[in-house]
């Protein structure tokens, strides 16, 4: 049997959380990437560091410190620069495989093949500097119901990178030029050298993990995601969970500690999108997962906020902003002191502050 306490408190550690962090860069180093999507992208690193604030995001991605790119499972991430060529190449196809024609030749998104390059050099062309999708729709003659088909498909392929807005309540992102902003992404490795070393770190900041886990983080095939955990130096601790040998030793003499921590996760947060639904028990009882993925599971694009105690879930949550208003939607599925509802409460206050929201309210399932 795998012990569910000490991965949880040994996950616990090395995913950063209680507010270990440091550095910006380094934690999302150490954590491989963060949903690009605000605020959840913010609001999963203020979870994991000492002192974070709103600048400190921005700086992240005006300093290039941080691109956003696809990349597990084809969603966009928020990833380190350096690493951020190894990743895309590990879980993006590239611009070459006919995937995207495939994708983008169907019903509802389709882009005539015979127009796509000259639209595409258009673009490039036109985004040397960051702009949104109606700045290029006015700078273009492209039709206005295909832009946004056009700009997807060229961030999937590697050419176009995605910033965000200077506001954690808006998702109107702009699109600048991969050559223009980071032509260092463009040196993309092969597939399987890339592959091999996510693996690797995957197990560093996720690990102890199963393949199929590796996989379902990934979004991978289950033969590519055995062939790159295998080119690694690994070691089966029992149940098909797998670690890092050299990290091995560390985990042996690990003792699961006494704390008394209290962590608000956002929606999709790394963390809790880490692992495939069978390897989750670490921070969720299999009998209260549906809390936080629903029904169908986080493959239906589900992932709630999540507030663990001492690593452990215990409520789900999303917020609605109206405004400067932030209303938060809160669901307590295991029992909670009342000491611990007031810190609950008083940590939702501290991230209203980061969003800037001026009124916090509670409804509680």
């Amino acid at each position: 049997m795998h012990d569910n306490i000490k991965f949880r408190h040994w996950s616990y550690k090395r995913q950063q959380l209680g507010k270990q962090g440091a550095e910006p860069i380094q934690v999302l180093k150490d954590i491989i990437g963060v949903y690009s999507w605000h605020p959840s992208a913010a609001l999963s690193l203020y979870a994991r560091l000492k002192s974070f604030g709103e600048a400190d995001f921005y700086k992240l991605e005006t300093s290039k410190a941080a691109l956003r790119m696809p990349s597990m499972r084809l969603s966009v991430h928020m990833l380190p620069a350096g690493t951020a060529a190894q990743i895309f190449a590990a879980t993006v196809p590239p611009a070459s495989d006919p995937i995207w024609e495939k994708r983008y030749s169907q019903p509802g998104r389709k882009i005539p093949s015979e127009k796509y390059s000259n639209w595409r050099s258009l673009i490039l062309k036109t985004v040397t500097k960051p702009l949104t999708a109606s700045e290029i729709k006015e700078r273009t003659d492209i039709p206005d119901e295909l832009t946004k088909f056009l700009l997807n498909r060229m961030g999937y392929e590697g050419d176009i990178l995605r910033i965000g807005a200077e506001s954690l309540k808006s998702n109107i992102v702009s699109y600048v030029a991969t050559r223009s902003w980071a032509k260092e992404t463009l040196n993309r490795p092969g597939n399987e050298e890339a592959l091999s070393w996510l693996a690797a770190e995957y197990l560093r900041a996720f690990g102890p993990a199963r393949i199929k886990d590796f996989q379902w983080w990934a979004g991978i095939t289950a033969t590519k995601a055995k062939a790159a955990i295998a080119a690694n130096d690994i070691e089966d601790i029992g149940n098909t969970y797998l670690l890092l040998r050299k990290d091995l030793n560390e985990y042996e003499h690990f003792k699961t500690p006494k704390i008394d921590s209290i962590d608000l996760l956002p929606q999709w947060d790394s963390y809790i999108m880490g692992y495939a639904p069978d390897g989750r028990a670490r921070f969720v009882s299999p009998d209260m997962q549906n809390n936080i993925y629903g029904a169908l599971g986080a493959t239906a694009g589900n992932g709630l906020g999540t507030v663990l105690i001492n690593g452990l879930a215990h409520g789900a949550w999303n917020t609605k902003f109206t405004g400067n208003k932030m209303a938060v939607t809160l669901n307590m599925f295991e029992k909670v002191t009342a000491k611990a509802s007031k810190e609950i409460e008083a940590q939702f206050e501290s991230m209203a502050m980061l969003i800037h929201a001026k009124t916090i309210s509670f409804q509680k399932k």
